[in-house]
């Protein structure tokens, strides 16, 4: 992943202190944000096999339960990714 997911992954990663984010998830995380650059949303990311087969239902369900989190989630997306293409296959 490049280099400037790790300035957002950060910031993400601090909203889920209390979810007790692990390397695991700070990789589900890096995915989900690349998924959402992409064009998904964060529920269609969160059925991405990838996801599904490295979270628990109540992980994922406490994500999409948590308003703050998506609307943080598709804040800190939108300036990272402002102005940059090239990045989806």
């Amino acid at each position: 992943m490049p280099e400037r997911f790790a300035k957002l992954v950060n910031a993400v990663q601090h909203l889920f202190e209390d979810m007790g984010v692990d390397v695991v998830a700070e990789r589900v995380l890096r995915f989900l944000l690349q998924e959402i650059h992409c064009g998904k949303t964060l529920e269609e990311a969160l059925d991405e096999p990838y996801v599904v087969n490295n979270t628990t239902p109540a992980w994922r369900r406490e994500i999409l339960e948590r308003p703050e989190v998506i609307a943080a989630v598709e804040e800190e997306v939108e300036k990272t990714f402002q102005g940059r293409k090239g990045d989806c296959d």
